[in-house]
């Protein structure tokens, strides 16, 4: 069913994100062994969120100017080099004291700021990509794909990363990633050739093929600018409203961060601190499996995309709130297990259906503005999660986060009841 194309993006984009969590947990490994900080090692996570959401800003700007397999390409070679750089300066650092003082970590921040900024064109250029390299009734496979190896890798990345990171040093674990990058780039590196008669492979006419067509005002399309993702999402009665799902789905997502998880372990369950890991452990096994039970049932989602939507948003909501009231810990797994299937259920079809309900040729802006979005509602769902549970006490936070998902799945309704998707998103 998928061309080889796609198998080039899937298999460079599956190197390059499984990479990705391996740098993640060796950068964290270096700041925290080099200065011993709880501080200046959560500065990491907050630059990936400012790095990605100025990154997502000033993609359209990009994408106007080359086609989204450049922009892939580009982001996925530059932060090959740059993490070569990186790992040459953290091999010079370490030869050297051991340790990384005030200059030398506002370098490694540079470089970690640098990498995030450069993976912020990808993602969109990602999404964008797929439905031009898959026929359109692969498109739910194709997205389902995707989301099962991008769970799969952060599975097996986090904890075989930990593992790696102990028995060689975070050193030797950014010279492997490094080496990741190189395959991944390579990977990726046919995508930019002119595809000609071949792009009659993915069951869609040269006017619908958008991955080496460029994005901006230069087609013989309505003209776009920076703000032409964020002006279709305001005036597209659909886009708006999954959009508007996606945010509030956001504002919950902060519960299953470690700041919240860890006092609902020791508060709630009357647990240590493993018992966060098995939790963790057990949404992703969930979420691998759901991704499963996606791809096999993917032609009865397609003709159900907003059914899709609804039952995972509906269903997530009340397993979150299951979760934060119980005080069972084999409870607690079971649940973290069960939410797995019904969040990529709900994320995948809703993926689809923000691919459909965009013009081709403004896809990858419309992407990129969501993007941005999810970015800074991330930020504002740590601050809110985090004050909440200070104030009323953890379970509050779930219940909050349950108010949240339910009222996204109101907003969902809004779609069927006013009869608002577009005929290619109800196509069976």
């Amino acid at each position: 069913m998928f061309t080889k194309r796609y198998w080039l993006l899937f298999s460079g984009q599956s190197l390059a994100n499984l990479g990705d969590v391996f740098y993640v947990v060796a950068v964290v490994s270096a700041v925290y062994v080099s200065t011993e900080s709880a501080f200046y090692t959560g500065v990491v996570p907050i630059l990936f969120v400012a790095a990605q959401t100025i990154s997502g800003l000033m993609a359209p700007l990009l994408f106007r100017r080359v086609t989204l397999a450049g922009a892939l390409i580009a982001s996925q070679a530059l932060k090959t080099v740059l993490l070569g750089l990186f790992a040459l300066f953290l091999a010079y650092a370490s030869a050297l004291d051991q340790q990384l003082g005030t200059g030398k970590l506002i370098l490694v921040f540079f470089f970690v700021f640098a990498n995030a900024f450069l993976d912020g064109w990808a993602t969109p250029a990602r999404n964008a990509l797929v439905p031009s390299l898959v026929p359109r009734d692969g498109l739910v496979r194709a997205n389902g794909l995707m989301a099962t190896s991008d769970q799969t890798l952060q599975f097996a990345g986090w904890a075989a990363g930990g593992l790696l990171v102990a028995l060689l040093g975070y050193a030797d674990v950014l010279w492997g990633t490094f080496f990741a990058y190189v395959v991944a780039t390579i990977a990726v590196w046919p995508l930019g050739k002119r595809r000609g008669k071949q792009a009659v492979e993915s069951g869609r006419n040269d006017t619908e093929t958008m991955d080496n067509a460029p994005t901006g005002a230069d087609q013989d399309k309505a003209p776009q600018s920076w703000t032409t993702g964020w002006r279709l999402i305001r005036n597209r009665r659909p886009l708006r409203l999954l959009v508007q799902m996606e945010v509030l789905e956001g504002l919950s997502g902060a519960v299953w961060m470690a700041a919240i998880l860890l006092p609902y372990v020791h508060t709630v369950l009357g647990q240590g601190e493993e018992w966060w890991g098995y939790i963790n452990a057990a949404y992703m096994l969930g979420s691998v499996a759901g991704g499963a039970v996606v791809l096999a049932v993917a032609d009865r989602i397609r003709s159900r995309l907003l059914t899709a939507v609804l039952a995972g948003t509906l269903f997530s909501g009340m397993i979150t709130l299951l979760f934060g009231v119980s005080s069972w810990t084999w409870s607690a797994l079971v649940l973290s297990f069960a939410l797995g299937p019904f969040y990529q259920l709900q994320q995948v079809a809703k993926q689809t259906m923000i691919q459909e309900e965009s013009p081709a040729d403004s896809l990858p802006l419309v992407l990129s503005a969501k993007g941005t979005l999810d970015s800074v509602t991330f930020g504002l769902s740590v601050l809110i999660m985090g004050g909440v549970a200070d104030l009323a006490g953890v379970r509050a936070v779930y219940i909050l986060a349950f108010a949240l998902l339910g009222i996204s799945a109101v907003v969902g309704m809004a779609l069927r009841r006013n009869g608002q998707l577009s005929a290619r998103a109800e196509t069976k």
